[in-house]
């Protein structure tokens, strides 16, 4: 099986980069991190300890030994759900985050994960049940690359089974999370209940759902590096009397690509809206995203852009000053704070980085918390706040520009950080 995997992924790894291994402590993962470091890569074992079940801290400990055991580094995510914004997608950032981190911790820009053919089979039914693109219906790839780090799967060449047996003929520990075994979600029931019905038709069923995936994958490359160099051509916008003669299927991944640029939802109707618009022989036309951001239909070109409500504001403040924002917000420094109307952050004087900087938010803008990174337009979503309100929400930040306070909403981790040391308030009051 070790022979296996080497073929799979010959032509994905050089054998002298080190290798960021995701393992949680299942067999999946035990058994990818012993292969890899059986073919003579450099892997780091990393573990993230999700404190969600009584098992965890004994996980963690036996990851370390794990790691002792096969002589490589360990490095552990100690991640505590904040509660506000969905656990699995708030983990699955912060588990990449962390990542990331170790890759460039370790000079590397390989990630591996433990992902099998079940789990293929699984994606894919998924999609199809619940609509995708070309992409999405090809499940999970071999590889991802972002262009700075790559993302793997060794094991998506082998069957549950196959790894169960690996992992008991080599006498390796691992744990099995309870949650699976439970029917609450839809790919636990496809995996307990409908891929054996399957498998039962065709015995091949893995081997076809890798096949089908992988033609899929390479059909979905071949557009995006159209839709991509039709973007670079245009500046990144569409024109219209170029766009019109374009294959239907190019069409559609150039929008899709646009919305992905932009982090905003795209799905079949949304795109078909927007296909809609740009095929009228006249009028300026608009259709309204997510997160603030419109599809503009204009003359002969048409773009994504971001909504802005009020007049941009941009403010400097340093030590000895007062400044008042949106004639509303008045901010400035102070030893102590007594007033009613009155909020604050803590600041440590020897590492302020003056001037301080209050405006409003802007496209991209981002605020470092616990695991990671956060963007704003997801803190207001997450937060209701009203749209036409956003923009005169006081975003405070330090002189590189690197956000602090999100007033009322967000405080970066930095903050979080001067609870004990810090010496020095930064007030807001809001003027009634």
């Amino acid at each position: 099986m070790i022979n296996k995997v080497k073929d799979f992924i010959l032509k994905k790894l050089n054998i002298n980069q080190s290798i960021v291994c995701a393992v949680s402590g299942g067999a999946d993962s035990v058994a990818l991190i012993y292969i890899l470091n059986k073919l003579g890569y450099k892997c780091i074992l990393a573990h993230v300890n999700h404190h969600k079940r009584i098992e965890s801290e004994m996980e963690e400990k036996e990851m370390r030994n794990y790691a002792k055991a096969l002589n490589v580094p360990f490095e552990v995510l100690e991640y505590h759900f904040d509660g506000n914004d969905n656990f699995h997608n708030d983990s699955h950032n912060a588990r990449y985050n962390f990542f990331r981190e170790i890759c460039d911790k370790y000079n590397t820009n390989i990630i591996a994960t433990a992902h099998h053919e079940d789990d293929e089979i699984e994606t894919i039914l998924i999609k199809l049940m619940e609509g995708s693109n070309l992409y999405g219906y090809g499940g999970i790839s071999v590889c991802n690359d972002d262009g700075k780090y790559k993302i793997i799967r060794p094991l998506l060449c082998l069957s549950k089974n196959d790894i169960y047996k690996f992992v008991s003929d080599n006498h390796l520990k691992y744990f099995e999370d309870s949650s699976n075994a439970e029917d609450d979600f839809l790919r636990n029931r496809l995996r307990h209940h409908i891929i054996p019905k399957l498998k039962e038709e065709c015995p091949s069923l893995g081997d076809m759902a890798l096949r089908y995936s992988l033609l899929l994958h390479e059909s979905f490359d071949y557009i995006r590096q159209n839709s991509i160099s039709y973007l670079k051509a245009n500046n990144g916008v569409i024109i219209l009397d170029s766009f019109n003669t374009l294959h239907i299927a190019l069409k559609k991944d150039i929008i899709a690509y646009m919305c992905e640029q932009y982090s905003v939802r795209k799905n079949t109707k949304i795109i078909d809206n927007i296909l809609s618009i740009l095929s009228e022989s006249c009028g300026n036309k608009e259709i309204r995203l997510e997160n603030d951001y419109i599809f503009v239909k204009e003359y002969n070109k048409a773009y994504i852009k971001e909504v802005i409500y009020d007049d941009f504001e941009q403010l400097e403040l340093n030590l000895d000053d007062m400044v008042i924002f949106k004639n509303k917000y008045k901010f400035y420094f102070s030893k102590n704070i007594n007033r009613l109307n009155a909020k604050h952050i803590n600041l440590c004087y020897n590492q302020l980085k003056l001037p301080l900087i209050i405006r409003n938010k802007k496209d991209g803008d981002f605020i470092k918390i616990e695991n990671g990174t956060k963007k704003l337009s997801r803190i207001f979503i997450d937060k209701k706040v009203p749209k036409n309100e956003r923009a005169n929400v006081p975003v405070i930040c330090d002189k590189k520009n690197n956000i602090l306070w999100v007033f009322d909403y967000a405080k970066s981790d930095d903050i979080y950080s001067y609870k004990e040391t810090g010496d020095i308030y930064l007030v807001c009051e809001v003027i009634e």
